[in-house]
């Protein structure tokens, strides 16, 4: 790749010349380029991470719409030192939230859940916790917006009723974890 210097003829070009360069304009800088070639093979995994790419930039252009969220995205961009609230939205839709620990200690005939979820730079939205019986009827839920680093719920059903806990964690971007803990 090549960078073109004060020269009038190529400043500001844009786009393919001949068969085989490509003109671009990058930071206000002529670049040129050899065209790239084709793809002619994909794996299922590259055609998985180009599809979640593409759905962050859907997310990210929804999100530079609402004024709310873009100044959120515009504060973290300043933190983590990006370019524009666009790269931001596009980061906070690309990390999933991660659940760090869950556990489950029984007192009595109570059950107590020790759950602690974390998301790189980002805000998680909302943790669940379902519990759920023999027949994976749900016998109880509960929920949390604040206490994501460690959150400690105690259960008014009897833990013989309990054979399934379920911890949902979901973040601002939408993406969803699941994980199941068999009592």
């Amino acid at each position: 790749m090549a960078q073109v210097r004060e020269n009038d003829l190529t400043e500001g070009l844009s786009g393919r010349f001949g068969s085989k360069f490509i003109f671009k304009q990058l930071r206000g800088k002529t670049i040129v380029a050899r065209r790239a070639k084709p793809i002619t093979k994909e794996s299922a995994l590259q055609r998985n991470n180009r599809d979640r790419f593409r759905k962050a930039t859907a997310y990210a252009k929804s999100m530079m719409l609402i004024a709310e969220r873009k100044a959120y995205y515009w504060d973290m961009a300043k933190e983590l030192k990006l370019p524009n609230a666009y790269t931001a939205a596009i980061g906070d839709y690309m990390r999933r939230p991660v659940i760090e620990e869950v556990e489950v200690t029984a007192k009595n005939s109570a059950l107590q859940l020790n759950i602690k979820a974390t998301k790189k730079d980002f805000r998680l939205r909302v943790m669940k916790v379902i519990a759920l019986g023999s027949d994976g009827v749900v016998v109880e839920e509960a929920e949390t917006a604040t206490d994501f680093e460690c959150w400690r719920y105690g259960f008014t059903t009897v833990k013989d009723l309990i054979s399934t806990i379920k911890v949902v964690v979901q973040d601002e971007a939408g993406n969803v974890l699941i994980r199941e803990v068999t009592v």
